[in-house]
């Protein structure tokens, strides 16, 4: 075996390990059954490796790990998702997503090209990463996630594309039937009374994958005040941040789809200090003044 592919291996299954490690602490109210890889499996079909890291119980789609070479780009990719040989598991899975989660793009055995090695013949365009992605295969196979673009690099494991896995596996598990949406609304929401309003827009709106997204893109800085939890607090304040919501509760509907510039990066003080405030577009502007003119 090539030392490169060793090499892909080893960091395919430390990157597994990370996101199952982070998946246990968030299963909660979910059906999810997380477990740490031991290994990981070679997938000659696509050339790379694979590593499963947990199901939605006995006999369900499977969470997976895998870093290959199918999404139709020379250097192999990260790619988190959910693995069923039942079509119709994974179909009741997706039917149940949310918008934020409706898949961008449908693979079928006609887009993919078969050669030393299968691949997409159209490779994924830069918007269908990290959105997610059904891929229905010959004889029932099918597939459910998110590809990442980031190319492997010396580092111990890829931490973006762990926070979205985690994140990702997270929204759709707290999609299915009898899962418990976690209890967001006493810490984050504290001004707001109705709170059956508040539960109803975590709800519909609150997606873990869509909030990474927002962090990642805004190095985890809060834009009111700009701490990064990283300088105040080492290694203990990494990655860490919350995700502002920028359009109010009141003007939200059923059919409002949230994008990421309807989110904002803040630190868990100024995200409390804004949800004391009249819920208006321009609250961080107006939180920004005051806490510069109270320095």
């Amino acid at each position: 075996m090539p030392a490169h592919s060793q090499q892909d291996r080893a960091w395919l299954l430390a990157t597994a390990k990370v996101v199952a490690e982070g998946l246990k602490t968030r299963t909660d109210g979910t059906r999810l059954r997380v477990r740490i890889p031991s290994r990981a499996t070679k997938t000659a079909d696509t050339d790379g490796w694979r590593a499963a890291i947990g199901d939605l119980g006995k006999g369900k789609p499977h969470l997976e790990v895998w870093f290959d070479r199918f999404s139709g780009y020379q250097e192999r990719k990260l790619y988190a998702c959910f693995f069923s040989q039942v079509r119709p598991q994974l179909a009741s899975v997706t039917e149940r997503v949310s918008k934020q989660l409706w898949p961008v793009r449908e693979i079928s055995p006609a887009d993919v090209v078969d050669g030393k090695y299968a691949v997409l013949a159209v490779r994924l365009a830069r918007a269908e990463f990290n959105a997610p992605i059904l891929e229905r295969h010959s004889q029932g196979c099918t597939f459910y996630g998110i590809y990442d673009p980031t190319r492997a690099t010396e580092e111990p494991v890829n931490r973006h594309f762990c926070n979205r896995a985690i994140a990702f596996f997270e929204d759709v598990a707290r999609s299915l039937p009898n899962a418990k949406a976690e209890d967001e609304q006493r810490e984050v929401y504290p001004r707001f009374e109705n709170r059956k309003l508040v539960a109803s827009h975590l709800h519909r709106e609150r997606s873990k994958l869509l909030a990474a997204e927002c962090k990642i893109h805004d190095n985890y800085k809060c834009q009111v005040c700009s701490l990064r939890f990283v300088d105040a607090y080492g290694s203990l304040g990494s990655e860490f941040a919350e995700a502002h919501h920028l359009i109010p509760l009141s003007r939200l509907r059923e059919k409002v789809r949230t994008r990421i510039e309807d989110l904002t990066t803040v630190c868990a003080n100024c995200h409390r200090m804004l949800h004391r405030m009249k819920g208006h577009r321009d609250d961080i502007k107006k939180l920004k003044t005051i806490i510069r003119n109270h320095r």
